[in-house]
């Protein structure tokens, strides 16, 4: 897009998560945190970022946002999606209350969604789908991930070259770096699958008929310094958000909150 609009730096909302950080007198903080390289990724295609914590209220009107983004993170509440805490489900209600509630005025509002990992996640079981919550031990043929530098690639992903996806990286296979131990079971009925690893399992999701709802289970934020494929799914979110013209007033877009 061209004129004002088009040179516009739009307003990202980005849900912080609660952890913990230790300082050099060896005390322990309760912080609220992102990783900085979705920070980084947005503001490289000239978005905003701004962070909402946990435990607070969302605000009444969020019209001066043009975009969210739902991040990587901690296990998913599987109350949420009707099981039973597994042992090796380390679930996060305070981000789940947040999350959520920023889900459903997304798509309320037909705001533009980018879902990273937990983000797919969640996207997923607030659209009425399930998770599998250890995938090394329910689905024993996916290779259990030994931890590795998060801009590593640890598997390819195959793509359908007809969706959303497969038109921005003009590719129907990558080579992707997942970090994660549950991922999708039951697939919720508004969603399309466009994105498989080599066992099978889901890693790509998008919302048909909808401005952009794309999800991931992999992290394109950590690849995007040196991977144009990944740069380019921001390139789309942040075209994306360009087209959504916000209420508030214009000295609002120069707030920007980073971790």
């Amino acid at each position: 897009m061209t004129g004002a609009l088009g040179n516009r730096r739009p307003i990202v909302l980005v849900p912080a998560q609660s952890s913990l950080r230790s300082s050099s007198a060896g005390s322990v903080q309760l912080v609220q945190s992102l990783n900085r390289a979705y920070v980084a990724a947005l503001q490289s295609v000239g978005l905003n970022p701004v962070l909402l914590p946990t435990r607070g209220v969302l605000p009444v009107d969020l019209s001066w946002a043009s975009g969210l983004l739902l991040p990587g993170g901690p296990d998913v509440d599987p109350l949420r999606y009707g099981q039973d805490l597994d042992p090796s489900t380390e679930a996060d209600p305070e981000s789940d209350q947040l999350e959520f509630g920023l889900l459903d005025w997304a798509l309320g509002q037909e705001i533009p969604i980018l879902a990273i990992c937990r983000g797919l996640q969640v996207l997923n079981v607030g659209l009425g789908g399930s998770l599998v919550q250890d995938l090394p031990r329910h689905l024993p043929q996916g290779n259990p991930e030994a931890p590795r530098p998060r801009n590593q690639t640890a598997h390819a992903l195959t793509i359908d070259p007809a969706s959303r996806l497969g038109r921005i990286v003009w590719r129907d296979t990558l080579q992707v770096n997942s970090m994660h131990h549950q991922g999708i079971d039951q697939l919720a009925a508004g969603l399309s699958a466009i994105g498989w690893s080599p066992d099978g399992l889901i890693e790509a999701v998008e919302m048909e008929g909808r401005r952009f709802v794309l999800g991931v289970q992999y992290h394109p934020e950590e690849l995007a310094p040196e991977d144009q494929s990944a740069q380019a799914i921001f390139e789309a979110f942040a075209q994306a958000c360009r087209q959504i013209v916000p209420d508030a007033p214009s000295r609002k877009e120069e707030l920007v909150t980073s971790a």
